[in-house]
């Protein structure tokens, strides 16, 4: 297992509270992982929005460490949506609740009584409309329209908020590194690549695939991975990880729904001077090409949040 981290080193350092250094560190975590899907099993489902699925899953053996960000923050949306009920609307909801058939008919019966003036303007605003086209004159009047001139008044449309479904929360991270060493922009670099590995998908094929020749290993998309994320505190002097409950929040499995990269963080562009970096290779151990760099990563999460997860520290 390999851990990449930034920052390496604490921003102050030093062996006593005399000098004033780092005690903790917070860092966001990123582990990747593939879901295990077994082809022998056609009736398996993987969806991950279902409790109590259990969906096997292989994790990478890597993980990486990125300090927090500058903004972090969560949102929780339920959807809501605005329904005009009507009086037939609300006597067919309340007769729902009644057993018997004939306490049914007659809310029924009610609200049609009740519905009689409403059919009528209705029915007058109507006439007026269509006399009104067919000779060719101005008119345009609705039920309502015509109950405000004659009545003073307007029908109530009993709107109602009604909850309609959940949004996946999504979260955005953005990151600024600054390369201090050699060292910490090779370990950079290869966060940055972790991150863009694991949001991409892979090419391949299916099992017994009749397809043969140059295209056969690229006719289907491998899914991308999914990502776990967490907030941890590290003590730098130590390097040892705080193993008490999450910081902030949870987060469900996540899939990364898009990273950009910026080279040219400041407004223009700065290289690494001294050695032709550019010679030693593209192998894992290659370091930036410039001294900073930002990445911004959005991430959507695969279960919905309930009332249950918030007890859970979601």
């Amino acid at each position: 297992m390999t851990i990449y981290r930034y920052p390496l080193s604490p921003p102050a350092t030093g062996s006593s509270s005399v000098d004033n250094p780092t005690e903790m560190i917070d860092y966001v975590m990123f582990q990747r992982k593939r879901i295990q899907y077994d082809d022998s099993n056609g009736s398996a489902y993987y969806g991950l929005n279902i409790p109590n699925n259990n969906v096997a899953m292989e994790k990478n053996t890597d993980r990486i460490y990125i300090n927090m960000p500058q903004n972090l923050s969560t949102q929780y949306a339920p959807t809501y949506k605005t329904v005009d009920m009507g009086v037939t609307g609300m006597a067919a909801a309340s007769g729902l609740k009644s057993e018997g058939f004939d306490d049914l008919a007659k809310a029924l019966q009610q609200a049609a009584k009740d519905a009689i003036p409403e059919f009528t303007a209705g029915a007058l605003s109507e006439v007026a409309s269509g006399a009104a086209q067919f000779l060719g004159l101005a008119g345009n009047a609705t039920r309502n329209d015509i109950m405000a001139l004659a009545k003073g008044k307007v029908f109530n449309p009993y709107q109602e908020q009604l909850f309609s479904n959940m949004q996946f929360r999504n979260h955005m991270f953005s990151f600024k590194f600054f390369a201090r060493s050699e060292r910490e922009s090779q370990e950079i670099n290869n966060i940055i690549k972790y991150l863009k590995q694991g949001a991409l998908p892979i090419y391949g094929t299916v099992d017994g695939d009749a397809a043969t020749g140059a295209n056969a290993s690229s006719r289907f998309f491998e899914i991308p991975d999914k990502f776990d994320i967490k907030f941890v505190r590290l003590d730098p002097l130590s390097g040892v990880l705080n193993s008490s409950a999450d910081l902030h929040y949870k987060i469900h499995t996540s899939v990364c729904t898009g990273i950009d990269v910026n080279y040219t963080p400041d407004g223009q562009y700065n290289a690494i001077g001294g050695r032709n970096i550019v010679s030693t290779g593209v192998g894992d151990n290659r370091p930036l090409q410039v001294p900073a760099v930002t990445v911004n990563c959005r991430f959507t999460e695969t279960q919905l949040v309930m009332q249950s997860n918030i007890t859970e520290g979601y």
